[in-house]
């Protein structure tokens, strides 16, 4: 076999392997101190990855405590519920360590029963790790990453703990934890901020995904869009709450006309439509996504791109 063929092999290969990386199944997780978006690896950690699945499409982690918080360390969930009972266990999981994955900050691992560990009992208890703990590749199997998060991480990781103690003094309340699908990005209030069209200078769009007032658990988002049709300024606004952990989502839209800017703004010359159209936004990673539009000025599509971030938030790997 010629050299160029084992050439043109290793290329497939790399495509391939990074093609599944990108497809890697993702969980969020809403956390009563912020949200946590982990990217499962399906490549180096399949089994460990369909273990910590099974936990969450049971709904075993809804109303779970993260009841475990060492400084510099890790933070540590998926043994309790809420009202202090043992999650139920499966069958524990062969490990799949020394995988190439390792143990550094935001990270996330499969706990291990006894001391020393017994290297075949994962089962429900996961952890994050928020330090370089090199001391754990060699017993315990690394199986995805924060996407987003890292904030929150923080947050958890800072908590208050009994003194002598790792339990928090407060612990930490996992409010529920939901399956994205492969290729999709959920909204989240890192979405939150300005978009523009790249396209077409003087498009944009102000996003605010915050919690719905008096639902705890729905959360809303609100839009405005500005733009230009037939030479004149279009605002158009919509706002609707939507389903947690959902990738898209369809706003009606108001439309008001007719005002310019500036010292020429008359107020008298506004007027507004309510039955303007549907905008539908659908996120394709922390800082992108297509806006699809049906109305009553037409149809169509705009890739846009996120022009602010949040302060203090970041985001990987979407």
């Amino acid at each position: 076999m010629s050299m160029r063929i084992l050439f043109a092999l290793a290329l497939l290969a790399i495509g391939n392997l990074a093609a599944a990386q990108n497809q890697n199944t993702r969980v969020l997780m809403d956390t009563d101190r912020g949200p946590l978006l982990i990217e499962l690896d399906l490549v180096r950690a399949p089994n460990t990855s369909a273990n910590f699945l099974r936990y969450v499409d049971s709904g075993a982690y809804n109303n779970s405590l993260l009841h475990r918080l060492s400084p510099n360390f890790i933070v540590q969930g998926g043994g309790f519920s809420a009202n202090g009972t043992e999650i139920t266990r499966l069958a524990p999981v062969n490990s799949e360590r020394n995988n190439g994955l390792l143990n550094i900050p935001g990270t996330i691992s499969m706990a291990l029963a006894g001391s020393p560990p017994q290297i075949n009992s994962a089962t429900s208890d996961f952890f994050f790790n928020i330090a370089t703990n090199s001391g754990l590749d060699a017993n315990f199997t690394v199986f995805g990453r924060l996407v987003f998060g890292q904030k929150t991480l923080a947050t958890l990781a800072a908590n208050p703990v009994f003194s002598g103690s790792e339990q928090p003094i407060r612990m930490p309340l996992i409010k529920r934890a939901v399956r994205v699908a492969p290729g999709e990005f959920p909204i989240l209030p890192l979405h939150t901020g300005t978009w523009y069209d790249p396209a077409n200078s003087g498009r944009g769009f102000l996003i605010e995904v915050a919690q719905d007032t008096g639902v705890e658990t729905t959360p809303r988002m609100v839009v405005t869009w500005y733009d230009f049709f037939e030479g004149k300024q279009i605002w158009m606004i919509g706002t609707v709450p939507f389903t947690w952990g959902a990738s898209s989502v369809e706003v009606p839209m108001q439309i008001s006309t007719g005002a310019q800017f500036g010292a020429a703004f008359l107020p008298s010359q506004i007027t507004a439509n309510p039955n303007w159209g549907r905008l539908t936004i659908r996120f394709t990673g922390c800082s992108a996504g297509t806006f699809t539009y049906t109305s009553i000025y037409g149809n169509g599509s705009i890739p846009a791109t996120s022009l602010t971030l949040p302060t203090n938030e970041t985001c990987i790997g979407g």
